[in-house]
């Protein structure tokens, strides 16, 4: 198995596993950042978290992880990208119009929960949210990228959305959070577990 072996410290499978990936992987990233050379400074960065943390990687899909570890990162990217927009939207906006110190606490404060939230859901409901809030597409297009049907997609946004209400219940505005729903945030970090996604 590849990633044993690359967690062994087999350089040469490593180095394998980097020429049977790379295309695949570049295209995926090219796709979710508009941009080839963004893409490929995403993947070499996933390519060397694979090495360099490599005792921490003991089963599963070596081509998986690494396409994981890419997307998260391309995700970061784009919010980097967002934020970097919204600060020059501000700044040519005027001081009069410009975010005060303390409301551009709370976004990033947000940003940081919202985070946070996003990876303590099941992965199938996490891929779920990012291909359909954060890359903006469709239901039908989100299962086409994911190979699910567009079903499976709906049921999964259905229950990320109830997830994160729960998780971020603290940090909503008031009609979109509350009480309730934060004493049952221990219940979600359980039940995402093992509730189905189907």
């Amino acid at each position: 198995m590849i990633l044993a072996r690359i967690r062994e410290g087999q350089q040469e499978a490593f180095e394998r596993f980097v020429h049977e990936t790379w295309d695949d992987l570049i295209d995926y990233l090219t796709w979710v950042l508009a941009s080839r050379d963004a893409a490929e400074d995403v993947g070499q960065e996933a390519f060397t978290r694979i090495w360099e943390k490599r005792e921490r990687w003991h089963e599963g899909s070596a081509r998986a992880l690494v396409f994981r570890i890419a997307r998260n990162l391309a995700f970061d990217v784009k919010r980097r990208e967002r934020i970097r927009q919204d600060w020059a939207r501000q700044a040519s906006s005027g001081p009069q119009r410009g975010a005060q110190p303390d409301e551009l606490a709370e976004s990033w404060e947000f940003e940081a929960r919202f985070r946070e939230a996003l990876e303590a859901l099941a992965p199938g409901r996490r891929e779920a949210v990012e291909a359909v809030r954060l890359r903006g597409l469709s239901h039908q297009e989100a299962a086409d990228a994911l190979g699910i049907s567009r079903q499976t997609v709906a049921n999964r946004m259905t229950l990320a959305l109830a997830d994160l209400r729960v998780l971020l219940g603290d940090v909503l505005p008031p009609g979109r959070g509350g009480v309730a729903e934060r004493e049952r945030r221990a219940e979600v970090g359980s039940a995402r577990h093992s509730a189905p996604d189907h």
